[in-house]
């Protein structure tokens, strides 16, 4: 041969991409270019220019068995400059459909290379790629070899060739990509045998084998720093979480019209003619995806007898027929294929997942629940969960099909001595299944059972997901029993750790969220309720003089969530109204470690500037007969709370102080308080300033007439020096009284516009107003404030108040203490029904102008129901007008 002693050229690096495009040499020979006799359909490209080194004299087979050379050498022998060609080594080339043993392909240093002639190398070579050829071509598959990537030497621009793209490399490229490796061209062709006959890959970036690296189930665990530390160190190309492949999303398909064409597996050169393309029928069909099979709605002709999913041997895309819109399915059985045509791309894609997950959730559960061996039954169960997070349907029976098959799992040995270790263990392996799901109410009663049985054991990551999902999404308790037994089993499993208050600490601050207010707004009641119902179902049937013993230590760890949650300023307001009235028990009242806990809540809602806030102590309209509100339940003369006297006298006062600085300072307020005249005495005994003001407040505006409780308040007002200093004032205001309701003065006044609630005190300061009966405040700058002076004229029955800034605090203090007042101006002023209800306490009321205020139809009718001698009334551009 006359190119054996030719020069060998430098060949490609084993890095280098080489395509053949087999398709375009169906007969055996390749395409050449008549003028330079440079191979048209076969080149390489490489990152350097190297010179065309296929020698003369070859057959075209010889020709492309030279131009993979490189590919047919095993991937483990490294090419230099000064070393010889693989043709020139005497080593045996592998077969496409074999694998070569690594030990024998690596060889001794010490042996040299056998040399073999290079003629029956490349001889060998091309046998074996004929062969590869001619059994793709009877097994009606296209070639398994992609188009190599040309590279115009002149032009310096790369282009691609798409006619042949093949099934293995697709597959092989799959596999690759799914389990994170990088395969390159050489190990794509030493790998195993291609599949038989009536086998086809999946679509491309569509792998659905579940072959992820193990998750780590640290970072669904929000609630234990410990945790979070550990979570944190963790490298950031960490698997974590198994994720869908980037792409489109499907919904589940249940029902769709879609044509179908169905063939048998040629054998025989009859079935080859008669499965010929121009001999196949179509038919359409509405095809629907049940549990165990595919039927169609009108059983007839190719599908008169279900699809069923077990008989499935292989369902995959035919992605090379999608240029000519032709977007067809593939079901291989065992005698035949089906095949599906959609109307496009999207549609395919979606029956290829629906199919294939259905196909799988029957392995699973067929699987799971007949395997007795628990390491089997662990490992794959993380395969089913690793299958659910990566498939592209995005439906919530994807998810619900697992769950079931979970709960199944924990339920069948639920009666067995090693269930707890069985749980935690099929528990972790599910942890991305459980974050992705409420659990149903069977599975949170089998949380809940392993958080009791183990609670320092439980698995804590896994179960903290599906606890703030049932936190954050639950409407109603009563409904979900098994929901908040989960809840509360794992705050007691949280506690029993030995940082068991720091990690209920992280529970609740995890829940509420790093922002300024929670975006849940079912987070917070759904915590309080379920904190309070363990408290009043620990208490409930406690003994009556309360002693302390160790199993309290169990139930404490919610009365600390109360505590932690008062923390955010938007939870202590949702606590607020559910502590509203007191809803526990005497039992749990009674205990001081719990009275303590709840001493600091109430201090926390008693400093709150916000009405909903503070608001909360005081009684509630629907409030129980025992306790009524925390004022009764705190006060320092029957205490309910488990506390020192002192701290009891002094959140009894805060909260007192807060109310009287809002809007409790009323009459019918401290009327409704007149009962807890003792808890006020004992507070102002104290020095505190908000009972020596309330009493205060009982001598001015005369709420109690008995003369032995009027020497009862000033006699507690004078046993401190800062109640004596307040008895001086209210003596001063009294003289001062006397003096402006005397008789004299004139009967009709009206300020000047530019008047304000200063210029309204100096008046009534001037002298004696007695006589004064009808006060125009029109058109000035008055507010609420200065109710507090207009009260000091019992005589007043005509009051104007158009264009002011008169408010419902002042309405409702005018309305207690002008029971004269017969006409009322209150046009155009910011008033509500808040305080026009108000008005309904003015029986001499005969005339009454709403003009252009807040006034609600509602508010109207009860308004009029409760006046029944209203004679005039405006109500002009109103909501009841």
């Amino acid at each position: 041969m006359n190119f054996i002693n030719c020069q060998l050229f430098k060949m490609p690096s084993y890095n280098q991409e080489i395509n053949v495009d087999l398709n375009s040499n169906e007969n055996g020979a390749l395409k050449t270019d008549a003028k330079d006799g440079k191979i048209d359909e076969s080149r390489y490209v490489s990152t350097e220019q190297v010179a065309n080194s296929t020698p003369m004299g070859l057959n075209a087979d010889q020709r492309l068995a030279f131009a993979l050379r490189d590919f047919l050498t095993p991937p483990s022998i490294a090419l230099s400059d000064g070393e010889p060609s693989p043709s020139a080594l005497g080593q045996t080339l592998p077969f496409i459909d074999e694998q070569i043993d690594g030990e024998e392909a690596t060889q001794s240093e010490e042996e040299p290379p056998q040399c073999r002639d290079t003629d029956d190398v490349l001889n060998n070579a091309a046998c074996r790629l004929r062969r590869w050829r001619a059994a793709s071509r009877k097994l009606r598959r296209p070639r398994i070899i992609n188009n190599l990537s040309t590279k115009d030497e002149k032009e310096g621009n790369v282009s691609n060739c798409n006619g042949g793209h093949t099934d293995l490399a697709d597959r092989l490229r799959s596999l690759a990509a799914a389990g994170s490796m990088s395969a390159s061209a050489g190990e794509l062709l030493s790998l195993a045998p291609p599949p038989p006959a009536a086998t086809a890959p999946p679509s491309p970036g569509c792998l659905l084998s579940p072959s992820l690296a193990d998750q780590s189930s640290a970072e669904y665990f929000g609630s234990s720093p410990e945790c979070c530390a550990g979570s944190a160190g963790l490298d950031s190309s960490s698997t974590g979480t198994p994720a869908p492949p980037p792409g489109p999303r499907y919904k589940l398909a249940t029902e769709g019209s879609l044509r179908v064409c169905c063939f048998q597996h040629t054998r025989t050169v009859v079935d080859k003619i008669l499965a010929a393309k121009f001999l196949r029928r179509w038919e359409t069909h509405v095809l629907c995806l049940e549990e165990q099979h595919i039927i169609s709605k009108t059983p007839s002709g190719l599908l008169e007898n279900p699809l069923s999913y077990s008989c499935m041997q292989e369902v995959y895309c035919i992605s090379r027929w999608d240029p000519a819109r032709k977007y067809c399915l593939r079901i291989v059985m065992p005698h035949g294929s089906l095949l599906l045509q959609a109307n496009d791309a999207y549609t395919r894609d979606q029956w290829y997942h629906s199919i294939m997950w259905r196909k799988n959730m029957i392995r699973y559960r067929n699987f799971l629940t007949k395997t007795v061996r628990k390491e089997v039954v662990i490992k794959e169960l993380k395969n089913m969960v690793d299958f659910v997070m990566t498939t592209p349907l995005q439906d919530e029976s994807v998810t619900r099909a697992p769950m079931q098959i979970l709960t199944d799992l924990l339920s069948e040995k639920r009666e067995s001595d090693d269930w707890e270790e069985w749980a935690e263990n099929a528990t972790s392996a599910a942890a991305p299944l459980l974050a992705e799901r409420c659990a149903t109410g069977e599975l949170c009663a089998l949380l809940a059972r392993l958080c009791r049985r183990r609670p320092r054991a439980a698995p804590l990551p896994a179960l903290a997901p599906p606890v703030r999902r049932v936190l954050t999404r639950n409407v109603d308790f009563a409904r979900a029993p098994n929901a908040r037994r989960l809840v509360r089993d794992y705050i007691s499993a949280l506690s029993a750790h030995n940082s068991g208050r720091s990690l209920v600490r992280r529970f609740v601050e995890v829940t509420h969220g790093s922002r300024a207010s929670c975006p849940y707004p079912r987070a917070a009641p759904n915590l309080a309720a379920v904190a309070l119902a363990a408290l009043d179902d620990h208490y409930r049937n406690a003994a009556s003089p309360h002693v302390c013993d160790d199993a309290e230590d169990e139930v404490l760890c919610f009365a600390d969530i109360l505590a932690h949650m008062c923390e955010y300023e938007d939870w202590l307001v949702v606590v607020g109204a559910i502590l509203q009235p007191v809803p526990l028990c005497a039992g749990a009242l009674s205990c001081p470690r719990v009275s303590a806990r709840l001493g600091g809540l109430l201090k926390a809602l008693a400093h709150d500037p916000r009405c909903a806030a503070h608001a909360c102590v005081a009684p509630a309209r629907a409030a129980r007969l025992c306790p009524p509100s925390w004022l009764r339940a705190a006060a320092p003369s029957e205490p309910m709370l488990a506390l020192p006297h002192e701290d009891l006298c002094l959140i009894w006062g805060d909260m007192l102080g807060s109310l009287l600085n809002c809007c409790c300072k009323r009459k019918s307020f401290l009327q409704s308080m007149s009962k807890q005249l003792p808890d006020l005495v004992l507070v102002a005994l104290t020095a505190h300033p908000a009972a020596i003001e309330a009493l205060c407040l009982f001598l001015e505006w005369e709420i109690t007439n008995g003369e032995q409780t009027q020497l009862e308040i000033i006699a507690a007002l004078q046993g401190s020096e800062l109640g004596q200093k307040y008895y001086k004032d209210l003596c001063e205001r009294q003289q001062n009284l006397q003096r402006l309701q005397a008789e004299g003065g004139p009967r009709r006044l009206a300020l000047p516009v530019r008047a304000t609630d200063a210029d309204v005190a100096a008046l009534l300061d001037a002298g004696a107003l007695g006589n004064l009966e009808c006060l125009s405040l029109a058109f000035t700058s008055v507010t609420s404030a200065c109710a507090h002076h207009l009260i000091k004229l019992p005589s007043l029955r005509y009051l104007n108040l158009w264009a002011t800034k008169f408010g419902d605090s002042g309405v409702q203090l005018i309305a207690e203490h002008l029971p004269k007042l017969q006409v009322l101006n209150l046009c155009e002023t910011p008033v509500s029904d808040k305080g026009i209800e108000a008005l309904s306490g003015l029986s001499n009321l005969r005339r009454l102008n709403l003009n252009s205020t807040k006034l609600s139809a509602e508010a109207f009718e009860i308004l009029r129901q409760r006046l029944p001698h209203l004679q005039e009334y405006d109500i002009r551009y109103t909501e009841a007008w």
